[in-house]
């Protein structure tokens, strides 16, 4: 009997996720656009071993007075695996 492999699911990008739900029109990698830029973001949480679920929170909770007075909308409908990718890669643009 051959059994086929299990179908193989792409892996998703932070970007798409960030373009996908309009994050880009507010944040940019290397400027400060509305809100900061997100080598910006990293480089603030680089030593915070609780920098993954700080950011994951804000991407769903919104929030502001972290990097201003500019208020970043809550996202409640991120998924949580487009949650981690989105948080991966913010972390990674350093």
């Amino acid at each position: 009997v051959t059994v086929a492999p299990a179908a193989s699911v792409p892996a998703l990008s932070g970007q798409a996720v960030a373009t996908k739900y309009g994050c880009l029109g507010c944040h940019n990698v290397a400027i400060k656009v509305v809100g900061p830029a997100y080598k910006d973001i990293a480089a603030k949480y680089l030593e915070d071993p609780a920098a993954f679920s700080r950011i994951s929170e804000q991407i769903h909770k919104g929030g502001s007075g972290k990097w201003g007075p500019i208020l970043m909308p809550p996202f409640p409908t991120v998924t949580d695996a487009e949650t981690e990718a989105l948080a991966d890669w913010i972390l990674s643009c350093k």
